[in-house]
């Protein structure tokens, strides 16, 4: 009996030590200064009309919306304490949590949100912004958005919109509206854990702790320092030596140089990797089916995925990449056949080939990609002539000018694929594809989509959705690079996990070191 005894205290004792172990792991230890190293820096800070990706990705340590995705990638309220939508469909009701400031020391209220929104659809930037009738401030804190009809795509849309402080914007520009622009394009106050506290541009980002944060107790960081270090050298070895603490989206193969020497990689949301036709202009080759076919049969992507991707790339048969809704594994797609290409273009009308163009943009890995395509594509009669544009003028041939022939860019990846198809390829895209055109019967079936309730009915159309883009290869999937960063051991984050344009920075934390 005795030894029974002694035997369970020893046991009680051994457990007690390893959780109160786990126990110490898992506690945010608070203070430290995030020092992390990006390849480029934000162009606009709180101007949301003149705003991209990058930009929304660069400030995530001061903005927030009024609805956010957990860890279950579903959307949720946030600064909003309630969303209630009616039940005739006609109105979205926020209700606003209470006591919450921006970092100027302004409320966030029903006048401030409504303002946000307005400016938004007046830039023509707010997705399905035809369906809001009226915004109406029913109380300091409520704001009730009326529309013509609802579907399952607007609270994704209306939901996640960073929110700014509209007295900072009055302040600044004293009633100019363009002084307030200028000064919103490099300032930005918001009601994030974070505040802006010094940018050189090009050069370094410093954000500074909000001590008066409405969520007690967070952050648990002091500040987040970010070093614009677009050599891939100096940011590798700058890891190397401890004088940063993560580096986010470095080249993939300084990504597996880092892993094999100890460094933790951690990687969520992927960006597909696509090749965009003209199928919009009637003189285009690409208005033909077997033109676009070929480009597909005349690709090796495993092989590409491969070389380019140092094991981190997956290579794609379907816009929608494996493990996401509208995924079908057994659907092949249009496996590498060179003859097959060959074949089709003949019957297309080019026994002897055709000469096409191919726009992509200047820096990161677009060249690489672009001169693996172009192999490719020339091996079968499809002579290729890049097209390498800065940023600038990338953006303004994708989404105002068009693409003559093709244009390599990627697709964003959102909490499912429906949100997804709808921002990028649906009836009311987020931002228009110039050279893409939508046949009949995708606007119809994404019509349908819009108005199903339940989550199975909506995977059932998202596969019908993502399985016409492929029989009719209206744009070509090359592979899915994933987002990824290196970090310290002591480095706790959650980045790219919830979503592409979302981080928890309040949440995040280091271990003393």
């Amino acid at each position: 009996m005795k030894r029974v005894l002694v035997c369970a205290v020893v046991l009680f004792a051994m457990l007690w030590v390893v959780s109160e172990s786990a126990a110490q792991q898992k506690t945010p230890v608070r203070g430290g200064i995030l020092r992390e190293i990006w390849s480029s820096g934000p162009r606009v800070f709180s101007y949301l009309p003149e705003m991209g990706p990058g930009d929304e990705q660069a400030i995530l340590p001061a903005s927030e919306k009024l609805m956010e995705y957990n860890e279950d990638h579903q959307l949720v309220p946030f600064l909003a304490q309630s969303v209630d939508v009616a039940k005739d469909g006609k109105s979205i009701t926020f209700k606003l949590k209470k006591g919450i400031k921006f970092t100027d020391g302004s409320d966030l209220n029903a006048e401030a949100v409504a303002w946000n929104y307005q400016l938004n659809i007046d830039a023509k930037r707010l997705q399905y912004r035809d369906k809001i009738t009226k915004i109406e401030i029913v109380d300091p804190y409520t704001l009730t958005f009326h529309i013509t009809d609802f579907n399952n795509q607007l609270l994704h849309s209306y939901g996640w919109v960073p929110i700014f402080s509209k007295a900072a914007w009055d302040k600044a520009g004293g009633g100019n509206t363009e002084k307030s622009k200028e000064w919103a394009r490099a300032n930005i106050v918001c009601t994030g854990p974070f505040k802006l506290a010094e940018y050189k541009r090009d050069n370094e980002l410093k954000w500074v702790r909000n001590e008066n944060y409405w969520q007690k107790g967070k952050p648990y960081l002091d500040g987040v320092i970010v070093r614009i270090i677009p050599e891939a050298v100096t940011a590798s070895a700058m890891m190397q030596a401890k004088e940063a603490d993560m580096w986010v989206q470095p080249p993939v193969k300084d990504q597996a140089d880092l892993e094999k020497r100890g460094f933790i990689r951690q990687s969520g949301y992927g960006l597909p990797r696509m090749i965009y036709l003209n199928n919009k202009d009637p003189n285009s080759k690409f208005t033909n089916l077997k033109v676009r076919e070929a480009v597909e049969y005349a690709l090796d992507k495993p092989a590409m995925a491969k070389a380019l991707g140092f094991g981190y790339y997956t290579p794609l048969t379907m816009v929608a990449p494996p493990g996401e809704w509208g995924y079908d594994p057994d659907y092949k797609g249009r496996p590498y056949d060179p003859a097959k290409a060959k074949q089709l273009l003949a019957e297309a009308g080019y026994p002897n080939g055709l000469k096409v163009k191919l726009t992509a943009m200047t820096g990161g890995t677009w060249p690489d990609e672009v001169a693996a395509i172009k192999r490719y594509l020339d091996d079968v009669g499809m002579t290729v002539d890049p097209d390498m544009a800065d940023p600038g003028r990338f953006f303004g041939t994708l989404w105002l000018q068009g693409w003559q022939d093709m244009i390599l860019f990627l697709t964003g990846m959102d909490p499912n694929y429906l949100v997804t198809f709808h921002r990028q390829f649906g009836p009311e895209p987020m931002a228009n594809y110039a050279s893409f055109k939508r046949p009949p019967e995708l606007l119809d079936l994404a019509e349908k989509s819009l108005h199903l309730k339940t989550e199975a009915e909506q995977k059932a159309i998202t596969k019908q959705l993502v399985r016409l883009m492929a029989d009719e290869a209206l744009v070509i999937p090359l592979f899915r690079v994933p987002n990824a960063y290196i970090i310290q051991p002591y480095v706790h984050t959650t980045f790219f996990k919830e979503q592409m344009v979302a981080r928890r920075t309040y949440d995040e934390w280091m271990e003393k070191h």
